[in-house]
């Protein structure tokens, strides 16, 4: 990820631009989960877990809806 100076723009702006790019991308994220190993059956079972509660919230939503 890289920004280039704008004419008459501060290095405090320039920074700004360069942290959200960072953070829409998702590379710090990214950087943070890897920093520490996580086992295959770990994963697995956090995706599992990750598409239950998007079930659940879902299910919720669609409940609410036929009221």
């Amino acid at each position: 990820m890289y920004v280039t100076a704008r004419e008459g723009e501060s290095f405090e702006e320039l920074f700004r631009r360069f942290k959200r790019g960072i953070e829409t991308s998702g590379l710090l994220r990214e950087y943070r989960r890897k920093q520490r190993f996580k086992p295959a059956h770990e994963e697995r079972r956090d995706k599992i877990r990750a598409a239950a509660r998007k079930k659940k919230r879902a299910m919720a939503k669609f409940g609410r809806r036929d009221r």
